[in-house]
C-alpha cells in the first residue's frame, strides 16, 4: 500500500495526459459545445477519480480532516493545471474555432440589436432594454462578448468551477470512504 500511496502523486499527470487525448481526440469531429460538454464532464470525472483513489489509499484509521485533506491535494493540484489546459486548448490549439465562435456571436448580436424594428421589439420583452438606446445596448453587448471569450477570464472561470468540483469531490469521497469502511 506504501508503494501506491508513494506514485499516487502522478495521478493528476495521467488526468491530464487523458483529457488532453480525448480532446485532440474530438477536436472538429463533433459541434463546439458538445466538445466543450465532454472536456467538462472529463474533467469532472477524473477529479471524483482522482478524489476516490486517494481516499482508498489512506490509511484505515484516518481521522476524516486528514482524509480530506489528502484527496482535497491531488484533486486540486489537477484543477490548476486542467484550467491552464482548458485556457491553452480554446487560446492556443484550438484557437481558430474559438475566434469562429466569438465571430457567430458578434454577428448575432449585431443581428439582434442592428435593426430599430427588431430592437423595439426586444426592448418590449426585456425592461432593462428599455432604458438603453440602440447603440448602447450594442456596444454594451460586444463588451461582455469580449469579456467572456478574454483568455484570462477564461483560466481563471476555469480554475474557480475546477477547484469548487475539486473540493466537492473529496468531500464526496471522503465521505463515502468513511461510510463503505464502517
Amino acid at each position: 500500500m506504501k508503494g501506491l500511496a508513494r506514485t499516487a502523486w502522478f495521478l493528476p499527470a495521467w488526468g491530464v495526459v487523458l483529457w488532453w487525448t480525448v480532446r485532440l481526440g474530438i477536436t472538429g469531429r463533433v459541434a463546439f459545445e458538445t466538445a466543450i460538454a465532454v472536456g467538462s464532464l472529463l474533467n469532472f470525472g477524473i477529479l471524483l477519480a482522482l478524489a476516490f483513489l486517494s481516499d482508498f489509499q489512506a490509511e484505515r484509521g484516518a481521522d476524516f480532516g486528514i482524509r480530506f485533506k489528502r484527496n482535497l491535494q491531488g484533486a486540486v493540484l489537477y484543477a490548476v493545471v486542467a484550467a491552464l489546459g482548458v485556457g491553452a486548448y480554446h487560446h492556443g490549439v484550438s484557437a481558430e474555432q474559438t475566434a469562429l465562435r466569438k465571430l457567430e456571436r458578434e454577428r448575432f448580436i449585431e443581428q439582434s440589436l442592428g435593426d430599430d424594428v427588431a430592437y423595439a421589439a426586444l426592448q418590449e420583452q426585456d425592461p432593462q432594454l428599455a432604458a438603453l438606446d440602440r447603440e448602447t445596448a450594442l456596444e454594451r453587448a460586444k463588451e461582455s462578448l469580449r469579456f467572456q471569450f478574454d483568455p484570462r477570464w477564461h483560466v481563471t472561470a476555469s480554475l474557480i468551477l475546477l477547484v469548487a468540483t475539486a473540493a466537492s469531490c473529496a468531500l464526496f469521497a471522503t465521505l463515502m470512504g468513511g461510510f463503505l469502511r464502517s
